[in-house]
């Protein structure tokens, strides 16, 4: 194991894979700014300028592409509540209301650094422990996953403000019930799709984010009444 890691480490640290990592880092980060623009694409736009590259170099572009534009996405959650991905939608809660209140620097900062630290740790943690998890999760089971599944769920309470636990509940099971639009991935069949072909592949979820947050927040800078700065004479 500790070969494996050391040899890892001997790779990453060639001058040519650092400079790839900066460089994925800083154009994943530009392309995950754009609302919509997620890190799916950014790899794949990436994809093409790997071919010359040797495998190594190749996987740690696209990887620093991946993390640059997962941080990326969190600018325009906190600027303007659009959360491109699903892993800046945790961002707006408290980042949008920053910026609100004229600390969006602040906001971006403890962005940045929470980026930084959590996928330090993360990355430090699977590389310690990804034997075990390897050899635990081939014990897992269906009971398994739907008991994961039903944690993750029940969780989402812990977003919810005070009194608004049963919003947060019914939310989730909305959410459920637009998740079982489209095609089976266990028997092929369509489900919930009533003819149209839009609705083969399901929902979205840029779709959903966009129109949740991106969408309401523009109807409601359009209707909310402004301030008259005139003086009257």
């Amino acid at each position: 194991m500790l070969e494996g890691i050391f040899s890892g480490l001997s790779t990453a640290v060639m001058p040519i894979n650092l400079l790839m990592v900066v460089v994925g880092c800083f154009a994943g980060t530009f392309i995950g700014m754009l609302p919509g623009l997620g890190p799916i694409t950014a790899i794949a736009l990436m994809i093409p300028i790997t071919y010359g590259f040797d495998p190594s170099t190749g996987l740690i572009l696209m990887a620093g592409v991946y993390y640059g534009a997962i941080f990326g996405g969190s600018t325009s959650s906190i600027l303007i509540n659009a959360p491109g991905v699903a892993g800046t939608v945790a961002t707006a809660f408290d980042g949008y209301p920053m910026a609100q209140q004229g600390h969006a620097g602040k906001a971006l900062a403890i962005a940045a650094y929470s980026s930084l630290s959590g996928g330090t740790i993360a990355a430090t943690f699977l590389l310690v422990s990804a034997p075990a998890l390897a050899s635990v999760s081939l014990s897992f089971q269906s009971a398994d996953y739907f008991a994961l599944m039903v944690l993750g769920l029940t969780a989402v309470s812990a977003f919810a403000g005070k009194g608004q636990v049963l919003k947060a509940i019914t939310m989730t099971l909305f959410g459920i019930m637009l998740s079982t639009i489209g095609t089976d991935p266990a028997a092929g069949v369509a489900r919930f799709t009533f003819g149209s072909m839009d609705l083969v592949d399901g929902i979205s979820f840029l779709l959903l984010a966009m129109s949740t947050f991106a969408l309401s927040e523009a109807l409601l800078q359009i209707l909310r009444p402004t301030k008259d700065t005139r003086t009257l004479r």
